[in-house]
């Protein structure tokens, strides 16, 4: 039996909490015939008159009463001023929320179940502190992207009824840079690829979806650390046809921040705390080396992507572990220090950007 009659979904994502309400709204519409004891309510707002409209709106909605009996099913979607931006700051939108929250307080699941997803949230807010007590509560804020989109991916591939191979859903969230909106998309694109008859290989991912944004270059940093030169030269020409002007800057950011992680595996490899192979790390042995190290990181509450194990832990020991081990430590360090001298090369050369990438890749 459905205990409460209010759903609140909030995410720092708005795609996921869409996602989670919109599933939440088809489960509880399910047994509704009438098509009128349906209602969805816009409620993404880009100044007060329109929030207050759409918790009056939510409120008339879940207020009135079926035509032919039974219960209504109200969704209030994208709510985005439950926080200090304009739109929430209103005392307008203050008491509209306020107002929202007495009706809902009483609301009784035979009568009405209302679906609230809203992002960003601020947890001061009066609004958000209410829901917590009234409504039940789902959040999905995000510490680690990647490895939430990992998950995201293999829940949508149940609902599209396809199988991912180990190492799929991994590396379609990492060339995603862990969105889950393209996600979706290019997971529903595999899945016709694939013609929903076989499992979705890691391959397929690699060959079929293409680097999203500036923050990836999954294809550029794995040509780089290939060590042959014609791989890495060819993908520096394609990334600079496809992005005319483009900047180096992220490419090198993106290297130095990889070749960080290296280094810090390459070192737990020399001291035996990881095994030295160009194969994948045996299952577990990324979290017992966290564990075994974790006593260094008290009191470090503050999230860096320099640090290994806050990353996927697939990620770092199928992708990232192998590249470790064949590569020495003086050559990493060797690397970094030519990251270095390549940013010091395009602040004294602007518009040399091309150029400098390819003096960088040409290295051994």
């Amino acid at each position: 039996m459905q205990e409460k009659a209010v759903y609140f979904i909030t995410s720092d994502d708005d795609f996921i909490s869409s996602n989670r309400a919109r599933k939440l709204f088809e489960e509880h519409s399910a047994g509704v015939a009438d098509e009128m004891s349906k209602e969805i309510i816009d409620a993404s707002a880009s100044k007060a008159e329109e929030a207050v409209k759409a918790c009056n709106d939510t409120i008339s909605a879940a207020a009135t009463l079926s035509l032919f009996g039974g219960k209504k099913v109200v969704w209030m979607r994208n709510v985005n001023f439950i926080n200090d931006l304009r739109a929430g700051k209103t005392n307008d939108t203050k008491e509209a929320l306020e107002k929202l929250s007495e009706v809902l307080a009483k609301l009784t699941p035979d009568i009405a179940t209302v679906i609230i997803n809203a992002s960003p949230v601020s947890c001061a807010k009066k609004f958000y502190k209410d829901m917590q007590k009234i409504a039940e509560c789902e959040d999905f804020q995000s510490k680690n992207p990647v490895a939430d989109c990992v998950k995201f991916i293999e829940s949508e591939a149940k609902n599209l009824k396809v199988k991912l191979e180990y190492g799929a859903a991994e590396t379609l969230a990492e060339i995603v840079a862990g969105n889950p909106r393209m996600a979706t998309q290019e997971l529903v694109k595999l899945a016709t690829y694939v013609n929903f008859e076989r499992p979705i290989t890691e391959k397929d991912v690699v060959d079929m979806v293409p680097i999203f944004g500036e923050n990836s270059f999954f294809e550029i940093t794995e040509a780089f650390y290939s060590g042959d030169i014609n791989r890495r030269l060819s993908s520096l020409r394609r990334y600079f046809f496809a992005n005319k002007n483009a900047s180096a800057r992220p490419i090198i950011s993106g290297l130095q921040r990889q070749n960080s992680l290296l280094i810090q595996l390459r070192a737990l490899m020399d001291d035996k705390i990881l095994v030295k192979t160009t194969s994948p790390q045996p299952r577990g042995a990324v979290e017992e080396a966290a564990a075994k190290l974790a006593h260094f990181f008290d009191g470090a509450d503050e999230k860096s992507q320099y640090n290994i194990f806050e990353k996927n832990s697939w990620l770092v020991g199928s992708k990232l572990a192998p590249i470790a081990a064949r590569i020495s430590m003086k050559k990493l360090l060797d690397y970094q220090m030519a990251f270095a001298n390549a940013f010091e090369e395009l602040i004294r050369r602007p518009s040399s950007d091309e150029s400098v990438m390819r003096d960088l890749f040409s290295i051994p």
